[in-house]
C-alpha cells in the first residue's frame, strides 16, 4: 500500500510538471546532481586507489628485493634478522604510514627456500563516494623475489705468478691462499653449494649456503691460470700442433774417421750350384782314438792287458749310414773386400759321408810272451763308402761407415720434427719425444708439460709498441681469438720444450788457452768443444697449472682444482686474457662446447692479477726467448724489458676490447698493492662498473662475492 501511494504521488508530481513547465529546470538539475557526484567521485577515488595500489606494490617489491639481497647466501634470520629489517625499512621509505590518507597499514616479509614473499595492505577512505554509501576500500598486494641464476659460464683467468706466494697486505696469509678462499666463496655464492674446507666465517657469512638453484640451470666454470705462459696444450686437438718447430737449441758436432768399416747386412738363403757323388775305396783299419758307446755300453778305445784278454774283448756292433756331415767356407768374392764393394758372395761346401763301419780290438804287444801285458787298441774300418759334396752360394749386402766421435756442441736455432707429440696411446697423449741432446749427442727424452709457444705474431716496426695494436694487425694470428688452424704452419702452435732450449754467449780464451763463457749474449752460432769445459745457460721459464674448459663442478672437484694451483714465474697479462677468451669463446675452437644449440648463456670472465707486467727479455716465453727470437720486436735491436712490458700492456688492452666486443662481461680484480697507473689500465680493461680493487684477503673475498651476487640475477618472480 505504501509503495502504491508513493508511486501515485510521484506520478502526480511528474504530471503537473509536464503540464506546467515554469521552474522545471531547477528540479531537473537537482535530480541530476546525485549521479554526477557519483561519476566524479568515483573517478577521483578510483585514481587514489590505483595510485595507492601502485605505490604499495612498489614498496613491497623493493622490500622483497632488498631483503633477498641482504640475505645473500645465508639465512633470513642471520645477523639479528637483518634481511627482514632491511626489507621493512625500504618498504617504509617507499610507502609512509598514512600516505594518500590511508590507514591500517600492514606489511610482512617471510622467506622459504631462498624465496622472499611479502604482503602489504592499507585501508583507503573514500571521499566523494561516501555519498553513495562506499565508506572505504582495502588495498592488498603480494610480492616475491629470489636470486635466480640463468645459464651461466664463468671463466677464471687467475694470476698465479711468483708474487702470489707473498703475504697478503696486513696478514700472514699468502695471497694465493686468499685467492683460493675467495674463489671458493665465489663458488658457494653462485652455485649455492657448500665447500667443506671453507667455513661460513671465511666467506663473511654465518651459515653454509642453501641450494636454491633450479635443476634446469646450467652453471659451468673454466680456468686459465697464467704467469709468463699458459698451460693449454692438453686442451688443443693434436691436429692444431705444428709438425716442426724451431728452438734456440744446440746441435752435436761429430768427428768422422777417414777409414770406413764394412757393415754386413743379412746373408741370403743358400743357393745350390752343384752336387758331386763318389764311391771311395774301403779305408784301412785305424784307431778310433775315443771310447765308443752303444746300447749304454762303453767300449774303451785303449787299455793295457794280456793278449788273450784283448782277443776276447767284446767289440761294438757294426753300423751303416751317415758317418760325417761337414760344411766349410770354400771362398768369397770379392777378396779382399774394399770400399765401395756393396755385395759379398760366399761359396760353401757341404760333404756328407756314408759307410758300413766295423770294429776290432788290435793287440800290439809281444804275443810270444803270453804273460806280459801289452796295448789293446779299438780300431775301425769303413767299407761300402759313398761321398756327396754339395756346393752352395750366398750373397750379403755391404754398407760402409766411418766411426764418429763427439767433438762438441754448436749452440744455434735448430728445427726439430715434433710430430711425436701428435700421437696418443689408448687415448693418452704423448708427453715426451727423443731428441739428440744428451751426452755426446745421444737421444734423450725431452718432456712437454703442456705450455705452448704461440703461433705467428706481429713484429713491430720500431721500439715503441704502444701504437701498434689499435687495431690489431691482421697478420697477428696469435691475437685472433677465434681463428682455427689451417694447413698453414703459421696458424698452429708449438710445444714449449724447456729441455731443448739454451741461451748463447760468446766464448773467450785466456792467455793460457783456457776457454770460458763471457757475459755477452750473441745471435751468432757458438761452438763449444768437448774438452772446453764451457756450458751455456738454460733460460728461466715457468708453466702454471693446466687450464680447464667449461664444465659443471662438484664442490669437491672445484676445491681440489683450486688447492692444486701452482705458483711461480713472471707476469704476462696478455697471454692470460688471450687464452681465457679462446677457451670461452662461443665462436672459436671450442664453439661446440661453449655454444650448444638452443641454449642461451650469459658469459663472464673474472680476471684477477696481483701486480705489474713483468716480462724478462731472456726468459723462455710463449714467443721463444725474446732476446734471441725477436718475433715481436725489430730484429736489429735488442729488446729491453721496458719495451716488452709496454708491448704486453698494449696487447692486453687490445685483447680486453676484443673480449668485451664478444658480449662477454669482463670483471677485473686488482689484488694487493698495485700501482695507480696499472689500476687505471685494469679499470679500462674491465666492462663498465666491473672493476674491483682488493688490498687484503678480506676485501678480495668480498669482491668475489660481490661479483657472484651481481651475476646472480636478483629478480621479482611475482
Amino acid at each position: 500500500m505504501t509503495n502504491a501511494a508513493t508511486d501515485t504521488r510521484a506520478s502526480g508530481v511528474m504530471s503537473r510538471l509536464a503540464r506546467n513547465q515554469e521552474g522545471n529546470i531547477i528540479a531537473v538539475l537537482a535530480a541530476a546532481v546525485i549521479p554526477v557526484i557519483g561519476l566524479v567521485g568515483g573517478a577521483v577515488d578510483m585514481s587514489r586507489l590505483y595510485l595507492t595500489q601502485a605505490r604499495l606494490q612498489g614498496a613491497c617489491d623493493a622490500g622483497a628485493l632488498l631483503g633477498r639481497k641482504t640475505m645473500g647466501v645465508g639465512t633470513w634470520a642471520a645477523n639479528d634478522d637483518a634481511a627482514n629489517t632491511q626489507a621493512l625499512r625500504i618498504f617504509d621509505q617507499n610507502f609512509e604510514s598514512g600516505a594518500y590518507g590511508s590507514g591500517s597499514l600492514a606489511r610482512d616479509f617471510t622467506e622459504s627456500g631462498g624465496n622472499v614473499v611479502g604482503t602489504a595492505s592499507v585501508v583507503v577512505p573514500m571521499a566523494l563516494m561516501q555519498v553513495l554509501g562506499q565508506e572505504s576500500k582495502t588495498i592488498a598486494v603480494r610480492c616475491q623475489a629470489e636470486l635466480r641464476i640463468p645459464n651461466t659460464d664463468v671463466m677464471f683467468v687467475l694470476d698465479t705468478t711468483g708474487s702470489m706466494s707473498d703475504p697478503a697486505s696486513g696478514s700472514s696469509e699468502t695471497k694465493i691462499s686468499g685467492l683460493r678462499k675467495a674463489v671458493k666463496c665465489f663458488y658457494e655464492a653462485l652455485a649455492k653449494q657448500n665447500i667443506t674446507d671453507v667455513a661460513p666465517a671465511d666467506c663473511g657469512e654465518t651459515a653454509n649456503p642453501t641450494d636454491t638453484n633450479t635443476g634446469a640451470v646450467q652453471l659451468r666454470f673454466g680456468f686459465v691460470p697464467y704467469a709468463s705462459n699458459v698451460n693449454v696444450g692438453w686442451l688443443l686437438p693434436t691436429e692444431y700442433l705444428a709438425d716442426q718447430w724451431t728452438y734456440q737449441s744446440r746441435q752435436a758436432e761429430m768427428a768422422t774417421s777417414a777409414v770406413a768399416s764394412p757393415v754386413y747386412g743379412t746373408e741370403s738363403s743358400p743357393t745350390t750350384v752343384s752336387t758331386v757323388n763318389s764311391n771311395p775305396a774301403d779305408s784301412a783299419w785305424q784307431n778310433t782314438g775315443r771310447n765308443i758307446i752303444q746300447g749304454g755300453i762303453t767300449y774303451t778305445w785303449y787299455s793295457v792287458i794280456l793278449a788273450a784278454d784283448c782277443d776276447s774283448k767284446t767289440v761294438p756292433n757294426a753300423t751303416s749310414g751317415l758317418i760325417s756331415d761337414t760344411s766349410v767356407l770354400a771362398s768369397q768374392s770379392p777378396s779382399p773386400l774394399a770400399e765401395p764393394d756393396a755385395l759379398l758372395t760366399r761359396t760353401y761346401q757341404q760333404e756328407r759321408r756314408s759307410a758300413t763301419r766295423t770294429y776290432r780290438y788290435f793287440y800290439t804287444g809281444d804275443r810270444t810272451k803270453p804273460t806280459k801285458k801289452g796295448d789293446c787298441i779299438l780300431q775301425l774300418k769303413d767299407t761300402n763308402r759313398t761321398n756327396e759334396v754339395v756346393t752352395r752360394l750366398t750373397t750379403t749386402p755391404v754398407t760402409w761407415q766411418r766411426n764418429s766421435s763427439f767433438n762438441g756442441w754448436t749452440y744455434k736455432p735448430v728445427t726439430y720434427d715434433i710430430r711425436g707429440f701428435k700421437s696418443a696411446t689408448n687415448g693418452t697423449r704423448t708427453t715426451s719425444i727423443a731428441l739428440p741432446l744428451g751426452a755426446n749427442g745421444a737421444n734423450i727424452n725431452v718432456s712437454w708439460n703442456g705450455c705452448i709457444e704461440e703461433r705467428q705474431t706481429y713484429r713491430g716496426p720500431d721500439d715503441n709498441p704502444l701504437d701498434d695494436w689499435s687495431p690489431i694487425p691482421s697478420d697477428a694470428y696469435d691475437m685472433n681469438i677465434d681463428m682455427l688452424p689451417t694447413t698453414d704452419a703459421a696458424t698452429r702452435w708449438g710445444p714449449m720444450l724447456t729441455g731443448a732450449v739454451w741461451k748463447r754467449y760468446l766464448v773467450t780464451t785466456s792467455g793460457s788457452g783456457v776457454k770460458s763463457r763471457s757475459t755477452q749474449q750473441t745471435l751468432d752460432n757458438v761452438f763449444v768443444g768437448n774438452l772446453d769445459a764451457v756450458d751455456m745457460v738454460v733460460p728461466a721459464s715457468s708453466c702454471p697449472s693446466s687450464s680447464r674448459k667449461f664444465q659443471e663442478w662438484s664442490p669437491t672437484e672445484f676445491s681440489s682444482y683450486i688447492d692444486d694451483l701452482s705458483v711461480g714465474g713472471n707476469t704476462s697479462h696478455d697471454i692470460g686474457i688471450l687464452w681465457g677468451a679462446r677457451v670461452m669463446s662461443p665462436t672459436g675452437m671450442f664453439a661446440t662446447l661453449n655454444a650448444p644449440e638452443n641454449v642461451t648463456i650469459e658469459r663472464h670472465m673474472v680476471f684477477m692479477t696481483d701486480g705489474e707486467t713483468n716480462v724478462v727479455n731472456d726468459n723462455y716465453s710463449p714467443y721463444g726467448i725474446h732476446w734471441y727470437d725477436r718475433r715481436q720486436t725489430p730484429i736489429g735491436t735488442e729488446p729491453t724489458n721496458l719495451q716488452l712490458n709496454d708491448l704486453n700492456d698494449a696487447r692486453t688492452i687490445a685483447l680486453c676490447t676484443e673480449v668485451k666486443n664478444k658480449n662477454i662481461n669482463l670483471w677485473v680484480v686488482s689484488y694487493g698493492n698495485v700501482g695507480t697507473t696499472t689500476n687505471d689500465r685494469l679499470r679500462s680493461c674491465a666492462s663498465p662498473g666491473k672493476f674491483f680493487q682488493a688490498a687484503s684477503v678480506a676485501s678480495l673475498v668480498a669482491n668475489f662475492k660481490a661479483i657472484a651476487a651481481e651475476i646472480s640475477a636478483l629478480r621479482l618472480t611475482e
